[in-house]
């Protein structure tokens, strides 16, 4: 059996040739689209310890490009986990005192480019108590040296956030960099 070919079945295939690339190419277009969508909403969250001559705070930025939704915080502290914010945390082991607060609380949404002061205040040992007990990444070994505070073996704050599009990470005051779960 012989193959004639015509122009008519040169042209059919022709066309079948490239009916399917453009398919492969749609497909591939509209993955490449989905992941600059997914990546043009990322929240990307971290905690901060600020101090100035005004006082202290324990910050958590979100320096995404998308608003991060907060799902679970918690403190870790010696084996156990405490439920709540690091304002909580604090407050149970001094109920003496009122620092300043913006609640980090699930279910809140942090915009994008926005910096929660999550404990804080203007006394001048608050700075101190803040190293004493959490262990934050950010901060500079020095501070710890100068304040006579071991650098490890402190509270760890971790908050669970997701994007709009429900993908989710873990930060913990302890890392720099959050983790995807």
């Amino acid at each position: 059996m012989t193959l004639k070919l015509n122009a008519d079945r040169v042209l059919s295939l022709s066309a079948l040739v490239v009916g399917i690339g453009s398919l492969f190419v749609v497909v591939y277009q509209t993955k490449l689209t989905r992941e600059a969508q997914y990546a043009s909403a990322r929240p990307y969250l971290y905690i901060a310890l600020m101090s100035n001559d005004e006082g202290a705070a324990l910050l958590l930025h979100n320096v995404g490009i998308g608003p991060a939704l907060i799902d679970e915080v918690r403190v870790r502290d010696n084996g156990r986990t405490f439920v709540g914010d690091p304002y909580d945390f604090y407050v149970a082991s001094h109920p003496d005192q009122q620092p300043s607060v913006d609640k980090v609380l699930p279910g809140r949404l942090i915009p994008a480019g926005a910096t929660i002061q999550m404990l804080g205040g203007s006394d001048a040992h608050i700075g101190t108590e803040l190293l004493r007990m959490f262990d934050v990444a950010e901060v500079p070994r020095s501070w710890y040296d100068k304040v006579g505070v071991p650098p490890s073996g402190k509270a760890v704050v971790e908050i669970t956030f997701s994007s709009v599009y429900g993908d989710r990470w873990r930060i913990s005051s302890d890392s720099l960099v959050p983790e995807a779960l």
